[in-house]
Parts: structure tokens; sequence; C-alpha cells
């Protein structure tokens, strides 16, 4: 049976996977969206070099079109991806309570999971909910319909204006793709938030007070998260993160939430719960 430390690392591991997957798919959804205007940019662009009238709503029709059909697909992915990491929660919990006691949380979990996230567990998009507002919402298109007409506008040349084309919606080395950035807008760590929040239920069920600031470090890892890797902290010990220089700089006044935000935006550390008894033996190995 998994350990403990065992279900924490594959759960860390599991949602970097699935993040990566999920821009995986948005990068694939940016290629076909330029493989399908592309004909009709190469049309645009050679009207302008002769001086004749252009019209680019075809273009941006496509855009919409491409979008509003393949988008969902990745919140609905999401929502699969989640529920994975859900059923680890389950099991990491489990090595510490009966397992038969935490069916019920389980339970909400999942259907925090769809709430969160706006989609059922037959996939279907919930009317008013997150993925259908982010869908609804116009930002996408606009920013879309701006870039284009900038970029048209401020190119004669034919290969660059679809060289620039291309790297906006595409991609390049230096930045990301037009949907990337969108998704990472309106969804940045959603997999990451859902877990910790998913975890802080099982928390509050459980009556848990006291956590391990999990997740590990990388070359990139904040001098506030090294500070606190690996460490044992309570509720109330935590609260007082939200008084320090790093975050008061990082949120500016913004709401931040101590055990679910952890080191702030692109943070990848978690709170690993552990119940009383375990914290008064781990922290007696540690004098």
């Amino acid at each position: 049976m998994p350990t403990r430390n065992q279900i924490s690392a594959k759960k860390s591991a599991l949602i970097l996977k699935e993040e990566d997957n999920i821009i995986r798919k948005l990068s694939i959804i940016q290629g076909n969206i330029y493989d399908l205007i592309l004909p009709d940019l190469l049309e645009i662009a050679n009207k302008k070099k002769l001086g004749r009238p252009y019209s680019l709503n075809t273009i941006f029709t496509k855009f919409k079109k491409s979008y509003t059909s393949q988008f969902p697909d990745v919140m609905r992915y999401t929502f699969e991806a989640s529920l994975k990491v859900t059923d680890l929660n389950q099991a990491y919990f489990g090595t510490m309570v009966p397992p038969s006691s935490l069916k019920d949380i389980a339970e909400k979990t999942k259907q925090a999971v769809s709430n969160r996230l706006g989609v059922t567990d037959s996939g279907k998009i919930i009317k008013n909910g997150f993925t259908d507002k982010v869908l609804g919402s116009k930002k996408a298109q606009n920013d879309f319909v701006k870039a284009v007409n900038k970029i048209v506008a401020g190119n004669a040349d034919v290969n660059k204006l679809q060289n620039d084309i291309k790297e906006f919606i595409v991609g390049n080395k230096e930045q990301s793709g037009s949907l990337e950035r969108y998704y990472r807008t309106t969804s940045q760590d959603i997999i990451m938030h859902i877990d910790r929040n998913n975890s802080l239920i099982y928390a509050d069920e459980l009556d848990l007070d006291h956590f391990i600031y999990g997740g590990g470090l990388i070359n990139t890892s904040r001098s506030f998260c090294i500070d606190k890797n690996r460490k044992i902290f309570t509720r109330s010990q935590a609260d007082k993160w939200k008084d320090s220089a790093f975050i008061k700089k990082m949120y500016g006044g913004k709401p931040y939430d101590p055990i679910t935000d952890m080191g702030g935006y692109g943070c990848r550390h978690t709170a690993d719960w552990i119940t009383a008894d375990v914290a008064k033996i781990l922290l007696s190995r540690r004098k």
C-alpha cells in the first residue's frame, strides 16, 4: 500500500503532467486555427499588396467558430484530470483515517470540481458556470480581432504578415500562443487550485489543523517556499504569511489565502494535511 508521502509525490507529478497536456491540447487548437485561416490570410495579404479592398470578417468568423467548438473539450479534459487528482486525495487521507469514513467527503470534492469548472460528469457545460462564462466572454475574440487588425494594417510584406499572424496565434520560443495566454489568464493553475481546495474540504471535515508544506523544490523555487518546504504548520501560523513583504508585494492588496494560494501565483506547493498525532510524531523526530 502506498505511503502518504508516495501518494503526495504521485499527485504532484500528475498535476504537472496534466497541466502540460492541457497546454499541448491548446497548442494543437492554435495550430488548427492558423491552418484554417491561412488561405484567407494569404488572399488578404495579396489584395493589400495590390492596393485592393479586403475584409477580415471571414477570418474572425472562423476563429470564433473554432474557439467555441474546441475550447470546451479542453475544459472537459481539465475536469477529468481534476477528478484523477481528487481520487489521489481520497487515497492520501485514507492513509491516516479509515477509508470507509471518506466516502461522503470524496463525493463533496467531486461536486466541488464540477462546480468550479462548470462541467458535469457527462462532460456537459453547465449554464452560467465557469466554462460557459469563459466561452461567453468576448475577451479572447476581441483580443484576436485587435491583434489581427493591427498586424494586417502594419504589414505590406506578405511573408512578414503571415509570420506575424502565426506568431500571435501559435506562439514562438519567447511567447505563448493566443489561446494559451487566454487560458493562463482565465484558468491559471486551475488544477492546482482545485487540488488545494479539495484537500481543504477533507481537512475541514476531519478537523485537521496541521499540514506539511509539500511539493518539493526546483531551480526556480522562491525563497518564500524554500524556507517553508517540508516544514509543518498550523492554520494560524499560515495565516501570518499574508503579512510577509513577499506576499504583500506580489498581491498588492488583492485577496490572498495562505492555504489555497501558498507561495502565490504559479506556486506548485500544496498543503499536505496531517492529523495531530502524525504532526506530533514528525515534530518529535525533528528535534
